[in-house]
C-alpha cells in the first residue's frame, strides 16, 4: 500500500501544526481568563461592601385597603366612617395638589394618593384658625405633594394620609408632626411622582 492510503481521515501531517497552534492559543486564552478572574477576585475582596441605606419607616398607622382600581364616579368606595380613605378603588380623575376651600370627593383624592400625594383633611369645627394656618403652611411648603381640604366627615380634628397610612392629628396641630409625615411618606405609593 502506498503511504497515502495509510493516512487516517484528519491525520494529515500538514494539519498538525494548525492543531498545535490552536491548542497553544486556547491555552494562552485560558491562562488570561483565569488570571483576570483571579485579579477581579483579589480586587473585589479588598473593596468595602456598599452600604445600603435602609428605607425610612413610614409614619402613621398602617391601614388595610382594597385593590387599587378605577371605578365609575359615584360608585361606592371602601371608606371607614369618620376616616379619610388611604387607598383602594377610586375614581379615574385625580385631584391636583393644592389648597382647597371645599371638601374633595374621596374617590378623586384616593387617586391622588395613588400618585404619591399626601392628603391633609380637617374638620373646620374642631380646629382653631391658628391650626388651619399651620396646616396651610405645611401645604404651601410642599405645594407639589400635598392636598389640603376640609372634610366634615372626619371624626378627628385632622387626618394626614398617604397610600396605606393614616395619622390622626388633634388640636393644637403640631407642624413638626404633620411635616414629618409628609416628608417621610410622600411618593410611597403604586404610581409615585405623577403630578
Amino acid at each position: 500500500m502506498s503511504a497515502e492510503r495509510r493516512r487516517t481521515p484528519g491525520g494529515d501531517r500538514a494539519s498538525s501544526p494548525n492543531r498545535t497552534m490552536l491548542i497553544a492559543v486556547g491555552g494562552v486564552i485560558a491562562v488570561v481568563v483565569i488570571t483576570m478572574l483571579g485579579g477581579l477576585f483579589v480586587f473585589a475582596k479588598d473593596q468595602p461592601l456598599p452600604q445600603v441605606t435602609p428605607a425610612p419607616s413610614l409614619l402613621g398607622e398602617a391601614v388595610a385597603m382594597g385593590e387599587a382600581r378605577h371605578v365609575p364616579p359615584g360608585s361606592p368606595l371602601e371608606v371607614v366612617a369618620g376616616q379619610p380613605p388611604v387607598g383602594g378603588p377610586h375614581f379615574e380623575q385625580p385631584v391636583r395638589a393644592g389648597i382647597y376651600a371645599q371638601p374633595l370627593p374621596d374617590g378623586n383624592a384616593i387617586h391622588s394618593l395613588e400618585h404619591g400625594i399626601v392628603w391633609i383633611s380637617y374638620r373646620p369645627d374642631l380646629l382653631s384658625a391658628r391650626d388651619v394656618e399651620v396646616l396651610t403652611a405645611v401645604a404651601e411648603a410642599h405645594a407639589r405633594d400635598v392636598l389640603l381640604s376640609p372634610r366634615p366627615a372626619n371624626s378627628t380634628a385632622a387626618s394626614v394620609v398617604s397610600w396605606g397610612r393614616r395619622l390622626s392629628v388633634a388640636s393644637p396641630v403640631s407642624r413638626e408632626a404633620v411635616e414629618a409625615f409628609v416628608v417621610t411618606n410622600v411618593d410611597h405609593a403604586p404610581e409615585p411622582g405623577i403630578r
